[in-house]
């Protein structure tokens, strides 16, 4: 039989639109787990921890089922692992599935509800906890009974880069155009605060923000949403390239206009 054919810009860019949608849909959520590291700590080691960390686990699960993929069906993941291991393991396996998971999704929501408290809505931390829970139940159960749970994870994972690249891209171009500075007073001062800008909006970040929402959707190839300039792209997507986009217009507006800040020594 003739080989098969490499793939094209379309099967590279969603490989890559695949292996980072999870860090990226990650990115609201580093913040609130390095806020209990001592003000001493190394950015540089800060950086090369999460990402050796991130890299090596990711890179052995990779291989391990592309190697369980050799041996058994792993459409379904977790049945097809279930499979190769010997009988008095399974129960074990499904235990560490289990509290894998459930770990996940206490962290994961821990920093939804503050994501939802930062919004501006006043609810108690608990409130705010009972909400995600309850958004993330529904969700889950509509993925695992409606629809198959890895094709609209897979999806969502997807449409979900079109928001937090963009809001990558702008958090990343602040962090380095302030070398990482900020008043962590003023950044809870509201209305008296340096970062408070217009009624507690930056029009700069907004703006940035927006262009590269823009950008995003209009070059996201996913099953859910496809974007009028994927076709004359030749299929390619170019979500990713929506935190590049709106990292280069924050810059362009906001580099004049930041506030100094000097630490106090």
């Amino acid at each position: 039989s003739a080989p098969a054919a490499a793939p094209g810009p379309s099967g590279w860019s969603l490989a890559f639109v695949v292996m980072l949608a999870g860090p990226f849909s990650y990115l609201p959520m580093p913040a609130d787990y390095t806020r209990y590291l001592p003000r001493t700590t190394s950015l540089k080691s800060i950086t090369w921890t999460g990402a050796l960390g991130g890299i090596v686990s990711s890179v052995a699960l990779g291989v391990a089922g592309v190697a369980a993929a050799t041996q058994t069906d792993m459409t379904d993941a977790v049945a097809g692992a279930e499979g190769l291991l010997p009988g008095w393991f399974r129960p074990l396996f499904l235990f560490l599935v289990l509290g894998g998971s459930v770990t996940n999704s206490i962290i994961t929501l821990y920093s939804s509800s503050l994501n939802l408290q930062v919004l501006g809505i006043p609810w108690s931390r608990a409130r705010a906890l009972a909400v995600s829970a309850a958004v993330t139940a529904a969700g889950s159960l509509a993925a695992l009974f409606l629809t198959d749970f890895t094709t609209s994870l897979l999806s969502f994972l997807s449409l979900l880069i079109i928001v937090f690249a963009p809001w990558g891209g702008v958090f990343l171009a602040d962090m380095l155009m302030r070398r990482c500075r900020y008043d962590a007073e003023a950044l809870h001062a509201r209305e008296d605060g340096a970062y408070w800008y217009r009624s507690g909006y930056h029009p700069a970040g907004l703006a940035a923000l927006l262009a590269g929402l823009l950008f995003a959707a209009l070059t996201c190839d996913s099953e859910l949403w496809t974007g009028p300039l994927v076709a004359p792209l030749g299929g390619a997507d170019l979500t990713l390239l929506g935190s590049v986009v709106s990292g280069l217009v924050y810059w362009a507006l906001a580099r004049r206009r930041l506030p100094a800040y000097a630490p106090a020594a």
